[in-house]
């Protein structure tokens, strides 16, 4: 049985909790009733559903590997991180046992070696006592990870040894952002750090209305650092001071990072709208509402839907890709390519299950990936938008 959990247009924080929890399993699948966290290097795609973390090659559609910890009982959803053949992820834990319950968290460090089965550098079992949902950054020999018991953790990326921690004042969702010897971090304590990336020091930090999900993304041309929050609205901070420029107005909460590109920064809001700001200003481009799919079975007419965007935009060639929960009486999801300049729909496509995960671009595809016991990727022609292959992992 393969189901999926939804975000509610507008839930509440002790709801969002509540979610992260729940979390089961299939005996011959993988299966997870979270989405899964997907990356992609060169033709590489890593995905990270259930119990495993799986490497598929997406121009030969070939499974590279499949790593799954001794305990079947562990789940894994964070998008992996990959540099120079090293793959590093942290799971959401599970009871050491009968006789050990208390709830284990790892991180694991990957090195991959050309063959099914990648080398195992470390574990770290100390470094997170809940949750990891964010995905870790690495930078160099030192990969930071965000975790759900308040705190980010920077370790050794070739031991696993911790090197400094930072704790905040609630989970930390988001993958946090480097530029320049400074990490800027967002939680769901509702404020923006700024901190040192190689002592964990804070610099500044800045709180805004609501909490943050979202990963920061960084301007250095403007010296802004944008950040989406559930107050539905996109704010711009100075990124020396923290300060406010200035924000603009969603229609309701942001759950997941802008794209930056050319000046023109994209977004999108968990009531199904699209924007398009102007990157220096925050000045409104356009705004278009991906609320309308094609009903099951091909019918050309549309059916109006609530179809949440949990997932950032992917911003290529002129197009901004959309992922969005889709239809939730089908449990359909859709992906949208818009033009990047106006705004206009070019094409759309039903997926086999919502998507919440933001795709990845490999070669003239975009690929998804999805909680559905037909795909657990699949990916599309970015220009048409018609389907080229998909895959499901058979796990033992």
């Amino acid at each position: 049985m393969f189901t999926t959990i939804r975000p509610s247009v507008r839930p509440s924080i002790l709801f969002i909790f509540l979610i992260s929890w729940l979390l089961t399993g299939c005996a011959a699948q993988a299966s997870s009733e979270n989405w899964p966290g997907l990356t992609a290097n060169g033709p590489t795609v890593y995905v990270a559903y259930g119990p495993a973390v799986i490497a598929y090659d997406a121009v030969t559609q070939q499974s590279q590997w499949v790593f799954r910890p001794e305990n079947r009982a562990l789940h894994i959803n964070a998008a992996p991180s990959v540099q120079d053949g090293r793959v590093i992820f942290g799971d959401y834990g599970a009871a050491g046992g009968m006789f050990s319950p208390t709830i284990i968290v790892s991180v694991y460090g990957l090195q991959e070696n050309g063959t099914p089965n990648p080398t195992t550098l470390w574990t770290n079992n100390t470094a997170a006592t809940d949750k990891v949902i964010a995905g870790p950054l690495q930078v160099g020999d030192t990969v930071y990870v965000g975790t759900a018991d308040n705190h980010l953790s920077a370790l050794d990326a070739n031991t696993g040894a911790e090197k400094w921690r930072f704790n905040t004042s609630g989970p930390v969702w988001a993958t946090p952002t480097y530029h320049e010897g400074v990490l800027y971090l967002t939680c769901l304590d509702k404020r923006v750090y700024a901190l040192d990336a190689n002592t964990g020091s804070q610099l500044w930090q800045t709180e805004l209305g609501g909490a943050i999900s979202a990963q920061a993304i960084v301007n250095p041309a403007e010296k802004l650092v944008y950040v989406g929050a559930y107050d539905n609205a996109l704010h711009a901070l100075d990124m020396e001071t923290g300060g406010e420029r200035w924000r603009t107005e969603a229609t309701n909460w942001i759950w997941s990072a802008p794209a930056l590109v050319d000046d023109v920064l994209y977004f999108a809001d968990s009531s199904a709208q699209v924007f398009a700001i102007n990157a220096t200003s925050g000045e409104k481009l356009w705004q278009v509402a991906i609320n309308q799919m094609n009903e099951a079975g091909g019918v050309a007419n549309r059916i109006e839907i609530k179809g949440a965007i949990q997932a950032s935009p992917v911003v290529a060639d002129g197009m901004v890709y959309i992922a969005a929960e889709g239809n939730e009486a089908t449990e359909e999801g859709l992906l949208v390519a818009l033009n990047a300049e106006t705004g206009a729909e070019i094409w759309q496509r039903t997926t086999r299950a919502p998507l919440f995960t933001t795709p990845v671009i490999v070669d003239d595809m975009i690929v998804v990936a999805m909680n559905s016991e037909l795909a657990v990727l699949a990916a599309y022609d970015r220009a048409t938008g018609n389907p080229k292959w998909s895959y499901v992992p058979v796990l033992d």
